[in-house]
């Protein structure tokens, strides 16, 4: 599902209604209509609603719904919350259409006298504020925000939360919605921490704008939906045999971090993959094979060390004879021998192949490693990892996550998931997908290590390098969110999530297609 900005948003808007015919004041019933039906959802019949509308056509779609509610019976107050004066054609049209008689209307009282409002309304509908409005609020709508969020009543916003910045997510003081309608597609500061918490349910009404506006391929960002993620499933023939999906080699794991290995392996493991070659040093190998008996292991001299080593050019025949997907980083330190080995790798391989923890380290450091980065690269940094690959600040990057991945993964021309709460992968081209699924329960140690995994794994069955990020972080989110439907997201370990994969791909299975 195409994901946009305000300005975006705006020009579908414009180009629904000045090329397509469709008239504006439509558009608006369609959106109050929604609002209403959602509200409605919440109520008994006869409950209160208190609607808050702006001036804009924000504040008309909230006039709407005041008319449909009051049509079912709802007992509706309205309060123009910055007065009637000036309201858009379109808002004045849908005010004008309001049953005056069973919609009572309010001039902003002071705080107590909407405090009472308040106390007698079962619902709230934020109409204050579109898609248009930037931070910071100023009075009224900073009192009036603040006391509706400490209301303990369902909230439904109209588009988007009041105060909350629709293309960043930015806002000191929102509306904490229970639910919010919003209009023709999700807007990209929805989807960010701060967005998903003002929000609440988001419910994205399509209001039957023209299929070609709202697919439009011109736009960049998208988010990944439950459908969308179920095609990219790699076919399983049903004579299929461990040849048939793949081999992925690991190369992984030091004395110091052997879990990262294993939990690369795992991830593999659990991707379907049909076989999966773990390259890890001598002292690494006992812990992975206790814990994975599934894997084999490439033995060579590079191994005898605590950590990985170049080896000699004679083994590399051996190491590469076979594999569909390769990954690199998880545990192998910062040394020079994981530095000369990953060099050795990139010239040598031009296979799919993932890149990881240590192994963004190293790229971010040595500049001879960045030039043998090729399009069959998958970059998975998390926030730390791409502040480094781009010589920002930690908080620099989190700030505005879609423009770092986008940057990211033009500089290195390839595909970068860059991981976090919704996990976003970037192309060279400019686009950029967010995975909506994952929670805390993947706020550990070894969530990346399997994360990489997952993608080679699915790389190795013949995946692209993208769709890989994307279905494997979509997997591996969507195993957390099973994990924590029977339990807290506080004490779940990795490998936990990574069990319920399986359930996740079933899931994922019934709704792909035939």
């Amino acid at each position: 599902m195409n994901v946009v900005t305000a300005d975006q948003m705006r020009e579908i808007d414009r180009a629904a209604i000045e090329g397509k015919g469709i008239p504006g004041a439509e558009l608006m019933d369609r959106a109050g209509r929604a609002i209403a039906e959602a509200v409605a959802s919440l109520l008994e019949p006869g409950d209160a609603v208190l609607v808050l509308s702006g001036k804009g056509n924000n504040g008309g779609d909230g006039f709407t719904a005041a008319r449909y509610l009051a049509q079912s019976g709802f007992a509706v107050h309205v309060v123009p919350v910055l007065g009637t004066d000036g309201l858009t054609q379109d808002a004045q049209g849908a005010f004008d259409k309001m049953p005056k008689d069973t919609v009572k209307v309010h001039k902003l009282p002071e705080p107590g006298a909407l405090w009472n409002l308040v106390d007698g309304a079962d619902a709230i509908v934020d109409a204050m504020l579109g898609t248009g409005s930037k931070p910071p609020l100023h009075a009224p709508l900073d009192w009036i925000v603040r006391l509706v969020n400490d209301a303990k009543i369902p909230v439904v916003a109209a588009d988007i939360p009041t105060g909350l910045d629709a293309n960043t997510g930015e806002g000191d003081l929102v509306v904490r919605a229970t639910r919010t309608v919003t209009m023709g597609l999700p807007k990209r500061g929805m989807l960010t921490p701060a967005g998903v918490t003002a929000c609440g349910a988001v419910r994205v009404d399509r209001l039957d704008f023209p299929p070609e506006l709202l697919d439009d391929a011109g736009i960049t960002d998208r988010t990944m939906t439950m459908a969308e993620a179920a095609e990219l499933l790699p076919v399983r023939p049903i004579d299929g045999h461990k040849g048939t999906f793949g081999t992925v080699a690991v190369c992984a794991g030091s004395a110091r971090l052997p879990g990262a290995a294993a939990l690369a392996g795992l991830g593999a493991l659990r991707s379907g993959a049909g076989l999966v070659r773990m390259h890890v040093p001598g002292a690494v190998r006992p812990v992975v094979a206790g814990l994975l008996p599934e894997v084999t292991f490439h033995i060579g001299g590079g191994e005898s060390r605590s950590e990985l080593t170049p080896l000699a050019y004679s083994e590399w025949d051996s190491l590469l004879l076979d594999p569909n997907a390769l990954v690199f980083g998880p545990g192998v330190t910062m040394h020079d021998g994981p530095h000369a080995f990953m060099v050795h790798l990139l010239d040598t391989y031009k296979g799919p192949t993932v890149i990881d923890a240590d192994g963004l380290n190293l790229l971010a450091a040595h500049k001879d490693i960045a030039g043998a980065i090729h399009s069959n690269v998958v970059l998975t940094p998390h926030p730390g990892e791409m502040a480094r690959l781009l010589r920002r600040t930690t908080d620099q990057v989190q700030k505005n996550r879609w423009e770092a991945a986008r940057e990211a993964a033009k500089r290195f021309n390839c595909t970068v998931a860059f991981k976090g709460w919704g996990t976003l992968v970037a192309t060279p081209d400019g686009v950029v997908t967010h995975v909506p699924t994952g929670n805390t329960a993947l706020s550990r140690g070894g969530s990346g290590d399997l994360l990489a995994g997952m993608i080679g794994g699915l790389m190795a069955q013949k995946l692209a390098p993208t769709h890989a990020a994307c279905l494997g972080a979509f997997v591996v989110g969507m195993a957390a969110d099973i994990v924590v439907r029977d339990v807290s997201a506080r004490g779940v370990l990795v490998r936990e999530s990574a069990d319920k994969i399986p359930l996740a791909f079933r899931e994922l299975e019934t709704l792909k297609k035939p």
